[in-house]
């Protein structure tokens, strides 16, 4: 029987947020320091800039308001480089280069700052003091990150903190994996919970070491019953349906997944390890795009939709003129869509149909749907039946661009059959997506499966490049009147 080692120290789950919250408050800390000193050192122009900007009342106070902005001009810059997520799993050389970039973009707009401000007194050069705040700032912000960074690996290591893992496999790559994890002297953050054995395989018996859960047919209960931080994933390599299976399960949860492999791939060179000290393991993160990425979407989401609401308004009273006089009923149309996190909402729409089209239960449309009403199939030749959509996207239910939200009817049937449907629901549903542009509208279950492959495609490449492609594409699409 095998026989796990004794711990002797009582092992800690490590709370993402508050180590983000550390390197927040240390950032704090290295920046107030760093200002302090060159307020003490140098003339800089606090007071001459920030004193025409504030009511009489508060100008007595204005180098200390001025350091107070500065600061968080300073932390939304270090959130946009996206040092505040995911903190707790970076190394010293993984933040190296967002530090030091952001502390000489913000240096460099300092320089220019001092430019515009010629005729303030400074004692120094203003490329001279530039570049001294630029050195000050980053070592000072760098060496306190470095203390906790440090301090957290000293205690992953010991193996007094670590993320709540699962071990799926009961094969000798599992084995081996549990055994290193037990006599290695480095580690890597993982406290195992248990693993999770194969379905129908008579595989290694590893309940010596850790605790069995149950089969990965209960994966989805087990995750949520154990609360999941990381899973490793150890199947044989052959099973690529089962694989496939798992990866779904899991990153639905968005858990951070390391697929072990074999040595032979790596000599291959297919395969990439994150650390040499541990066993060669593919990482699967949960985050797709930069967190400043993130933010610039959803600024020109916002930006434009209401934009597009003012500039159109005129295009609004004709549409809305001519469902009235078209067809009986109202001139929008609301319906319940599932959107980000299962999240139900209304979507709104100009009515394109008949009151009645759905008497008889739900149905997708098709091109030639005798319930769309004659200025109904005008408007969706154009697209112009979404336009009600920019108000979606201004509550924060949509974006322009992104998977098209479905009802719950629809998704009910499309999830037996592709349960990777789920990672739709990561992000936002959009107006528009890379599926709308290459297939277009689906008329059955089928091809919203088949253009779920193109959404998919969409979730692993997305980039603020790749999303305006789209809507340049949907552009042409509806000034060509290719809609349906």
């Amino acid at each position: 029987m095998l026989k796990k080692q004794p711990g002797t120290i009582q092992f800690k789950r490590i709370n993402d947020k508050l180590i983000s919250n550390l390197h927040l408050g240390a950032d704090i800390i290295a920046l107030i320091a760093c200002h302090l000193i060159f307020l003490g050192k140098y003339r800089l122009p606090y007071r001459d800039i920030f004193s025409p900007l504030l009511p009489v009342e508060l100008k007595a106070h204005a180098i200390p308001l001025a350091i107070v902005c500065v600061i968080l001009i300073w932390l939304f810059a270090f959130y946009l480089s996206g040092h505040y997520a995911n903190t707790a799993r970076k190394s010293g050389i993984q933040i190296f280069g967002p530090t030091i970039s952001t502390c000489f973009i913000m240096s460099v707009m300092l320089f220019f700052i001092l430019l515009s401000y010629s005729p303030v007194e400074l004692n120094i050069n203003p490329l001279m003091l530039s570049s001294r705040y630029f050195f000050v700032v980053f070592i000072l912000v760098y060496s306190f990150r470095m203390i906790i960074i440090s301090r957290l690996h000293y205690l992953i290591k010991t193996k007094r903190v670590g993320y709540k893992t699962v071990l799926i496999g009961n094969n000798q790559q599992a084995l081996k994996i549990i055994k290193d994890y037990y006599k290695t002297s480095y580690h890597l953050g993982n406290q195992f919970a248990g693993y999770i054995s194969e379905d129908d395989v008579n595989g290694e018996d590893l309940s010596g070491y850790i605790p069995h859960l149950g089969n990965t047919s209960n994966l989805k209960e087990i995750i949520e019953q154990q609360d999941i931080d990381e899973a490793i994933v150890s199947l044989q390599l052959d099973k690529h349906e089962a694989i496939n299976k798992v990866i779904n399960i899991l990153r639905q949860k968005e858990i951070l997944i390391k697929l072990s492999t074999d040595l032979n791939a790596m000599l291959e060179g297919t395969v990439k390890t994150q650390n040499l000290e541990s066993l060669p393991f593919i990482t699967i993160g949960t985050d797709k795009i930069p967190v400043w990425q993130g933010v610039f979407k959803r600024f020109f989401d916002i930006t434009m939709a209401w934009f597009g609401l003012l500039v159109s308004s005129p295009i609004f009273i004709a549409i809305a003129i001519g469902v009235k006089l078209s067809s009986k009923g109202s001139i929008f149309y609301s319906q319940e869509r599932i959107g980000r996190h299962k999240k139900p909402f209304h979507i709104y729409k100009f009515r394109s149909m008949h009151v009645d089209a759905e008497k008889n239960g739900p149905s997708l449309s098709s091109e030639n749907d005798p319930r769309i009403t004659p200025f109904g199939r005008f408007m969706r030749k154009w697209r112009l039946d979404e336009m009600p959509q920019f108000i979606n996207i201004i509550l924060g239910d949509m974006s322009f661009v992104g998977p098209r939200p479905e009802r719950k009817y629809f998704i009910d049937q499309i999830l037996p059959l592709a349960p990777h449907y789920e990672h739709l629901f990561t992000v936002r549903p959009g107006i528009t997506s890379w599926g709308m542009v290459k297939f277009g509208y689906a008329e059955n279950i089928d091809q919203m499966i088949e253009r779920l492959q193109y959404d998919i495609l969409y979730l692993e490449n997305r980039t603020l490049v790749v999303d305006f492609k789209i809507l340049l594409y949907t552009l042409k699409t509806i000034f060509s009147g290719e809609g349906k």
